[in-house]
């Protein structure tokens, strides 16, 4: 399941800190001291979609952070800090440390080419790991997020909004007909922009582990 090597992994956690650097707000280094406590460094960005290996949390979330930046710069009449950026973008699926856990499971490997729809296609069985949830914090997602970063930094309104409906549509409040998401786009630009970078970085710039 590695899609990313060792050496590439380490290179982006010093991107992501040398970032995180640049942002002088008091419980900053409490936050990265507890992150270094979790699996956020190493876990999946999801169990079969984009990012679904070793370290796709990390990579997806500089992506965010790139693209977030990059839409700011686009659109400068949206004053938002450059803390603001760094903040929603790198910690915005902080939900998702300490969510996925790997486990084993026998797939069919066929031989000489053959595949599933062969009537009478030769296969064997073979074990691989793949990732699944286990949220032992079920507080919703972006919610959740939110939540743990408020015990560490105080978050500005601009952020929270950000970073509460970064799944825009996909939001299970919204599926279920919840109108609130609508209300922080209009009054919250930067929520607009932080949903745009994560979809462009989720559909775009990664990849799905087969």
């Amino acid at each position: 399941m590695a899609k990313l090597q060792e050496n590439e992994l380490q290179e982006l956690k010093s991107r992501f800190f040398d970032i995180c650097s640049s942002v002088n707000r008091p419980g900053m280094d409490e936050l990265l001291k507890w992150l270094e406590k979790t699996d956020f460094f190493v876990a999946p960005a999801s169990t079969k979609f984009h990012g679904n290996y070793k370290g796709g949390l990390l990579e997806h979330s500089l992506h965010v952070y790139d693209k977030a930046a990059e839409l700011c710069a686009k659109y400068p009449d949206i004053e938002i800090s450059s803390d603001s950026i760094v903040i929603a973008a790198l910690f915005h699926d902080l939900t998702k440390a300490n969510y996925y856990v790997q486990d084993f499971k026998n797939v069919k490997v066929y031989k000489d080419g053959g595949t599933r729809h062969d009537e009478h296609g030769a296969f064997d069985w073979e074990t691989q790991p793949y990732y699944k949830v286990d949220d032992r914090l079920p507080l919703g997602h972006g919610e959740k997020s939110v939540i743990i970063l408020q015990s560490f930094i105080k978050l500005s309104r601009d952020e929270i909004y950000a970073i509460r409906w970064h799944m825009g549509g996909f939001d299970s409040a919204v599926k279920g007909g919840d109108y609130a998401m609508s209300k922080a786009y209009e009054i919250c630009p930067f929520a607009v922009i932080l949903h745009m970078a994560d979809i462009e970085s989720s559909y775009l710039l990664e990849t799905i582990e087969k």
